[in-house]
């Protein structure tokens, strides 16, 4: 069985659900109070893999790893619906917030970690922006699957011979 799915479908789906899993993970760091982990901001213990003796900090970079692997993924999705579906707005809008949405919310997990926790609207600030993030992926995800792909976006995805016509069957 071939997959009928095309490259933007993909992304928007590995978007949409590399967002939910980075929120169960930011949930997991919270409970385990394990936010300072890694105490600085992009590295972790000015390490790109620091060593794993201490569980919060294994917690905290794989969280900041998911988030690292998910704005690829946003990234990939934006450019996708740019060169696959550049004529539907309403997913250029989705797919480029989202990628607005994943920058903000990285900069805010900086701005979380050096202050220590101790800023709780800020806190509160970043879970915020992480549920609009999930919203709007989930959106976009769905809207790759419910709106219909025109033809340019065919010639994009490489589907030769097909055509579309008002006219009945031959």
């Amino acid at each position: 069985m071939k997959l009928r799915w095309d490259r933007f479908q993909i992304f928007a789906m590995a978007s949409a659900l590399g967002a939910f899993v980075l929120m169960v993970a930011g949930g997991f760091v919270t409970q385990t109070e394990s936010g300072l982990g890694c105490p600085d901001w992009p590295l972790c213990h000015g390490q790109v893999v620091p060593d794993f003796g201490n569980p919060a900090t294994a917690i905290e970079w794989t969280h900041r790893t998911i988030a690292a692997i998910v704005g690829v993924l946003v990234l990939l999705t934006a450019l996708f619906a740019w060169r696959d579906r550049k004529s539907e707005k309403r997913i250029l809008l989705g797919a480029f917030v989202s990628l607005l949405l994943v920058i903000v919310q990285a900069g805010l997990g900086a701005a979380v970690v050096y202050s220590e926790l101790g800023n709780k609207p800020l806190i509160v600030l970043h879970l915020s922006v992480a549920a609009a993030f999930f919203a709007l992926a989930l959106v976009t995800a769905v809207l790759a699957f419910l709106l219909p792909k025109t033809a340019t976006s065919l010639d994009a995805a490489g589907v030769e011979g097909m055509t579309t016509t008002t006219e009945g069957p031959p």
